[in-house]
């Protein structure tokens, strides 16, 4: 079950808990009951940080024949919960999640490009087509066993943690406009490329995405563009792409692309400089045990330490040359 949003010419908008169902080869839906416009009505506080939903919705929803316990109808009115109850429960999740088996997820290549595009957007923050090939199947498991109707609803719940700033990027992205344009920086910067070019592109684009019978299997059939679709030409005609000196984006780009790093050249000592550090002939140091070496280690970076007075640079070779002893044995 999950719960719609639909626009009411009256009350605003109003709110119905929805079930998926299969229906031979796809999945449908079917409204299961109407919440009107406030369903923080169906929830009752019976004291404390306590609540449950009123069994009217149950009763309900078993008389079309289909069994909801409160555990299973909670999730749909957490967000209508009173705000200090909200916050204590916040980080929980109240309904025990089903965790697929890789065996019962369906190919990745089985599921539509504009769903898998919109998933890695989402939990990636890019859209990279190497990652998109090497995704295993249980990236997509929220996606199995629904209808089309239930997938979208989660997307809308999934798009809030967007900010303002990145609808445009996320539209651009989702909808892989960069593959109509050549340019080298498409990718990265889209706001350089020709905004007309861009918009024909993503009408272009959008229009086959709203005739796409295997996209929208399941669904009632409707003239014009789809109701969820709707949005995302609103998310893409009204939000900008974030301002800024494109050179000065580029060159910082180039510069850390093209950054190497450097790592410091490890000092070389060879046995018979390190038996003069350590004050000794090469045999002795040969036969020295870890405890005998470390105590003359000890004993000479005492006396060389900079601190002490002594030379830094003996001091830098008189480590190298211990700790090479002391790896080796």
């Amino acid at each position: 079950m999950y719960l719609a949003r639909l626009p009411d010419k009256t009350q605003g908008c109003r709110y119905l808990i929805r079930q998926s169902y299969a229906d031979g080869a796809c999945y449908r839906s079917r409204d299961l009951f109407d919440l009107g416009a406030d369903p923080s009505r169906f929830i009752k506080y019976p004291g404390g940080n306590g609540f449950y939903i009123d069994t009217v919705v149950e009763e309900a929803i078993a008389d079309l024949g289909v069994a909801a316990s409160q555990d299973d109808l909670e999730p749909l009115f957490i967000p209508f919960l009173a705000p200090h109850i909200r916050r204590v429960i916040d980080g929980f999740d109240r309904k025990a999640r089903a965790h697929r088996s890789a065996d019962s997820c369906r190919p990745a290549h089985a599921l539509h490009w504009f769903d898998r595009y919109r998933l890695h957007v989402l939990k990636l923050g890019r859209l990279d087509v190497c990652e998109l090939n090497r995704a295993p199947d249980r990236f997509y498991a929220n996606l199995h066993c629904k209808s089309r109707d239930e997938i979208e609803y989660d997307f809308v719940a999934a798009e809030r943690i967007l900010k303002t700033g990145e609808l445009a990027h996320y539209t651009y992205q989702i909808f892989d406009l960069q593959r109509y344009f050549s340019e080298n920086f498409a990718r990265r910067r889209p706001e350089c490329l020709d905004p007309d070019r861009m918009d024909r592109f993503f009408v272009k684009t959008l229009c086959q995405l709203n005739l796409d019978e295997i996209f929208w299997q399941g669904s009632d059939a409707t003239s014009g563009l789809k109701p969820h679709l709707v949005r995302y030409a609103i998310m893409f005609f009204d939000s900008c792409f974030p301002s800024g000196d494109p050179f000065r984006d580029y060159l910082r780009d180039f510069m850390n692309r093209h950054r190497i790093h450097r790592p410091p050249q490890r000092v070389q000592i060879g046995l018979a400089e390190s038996a003069r550090l350590f004050g000794v002939t090469t045999d002795m140091l040969k036969k020295m045990d870890c405890r005998t070496l470390t105590r003359q280690y000890r004993k000479l970076a005492h006396k060389h330490h900079p601190d002490k007075g002594g030379n830094p640079d003996t001091f830098v070779k008189l480590n190298a040359a211990y700790e090479k002893l002391l790896n080796s044995r």
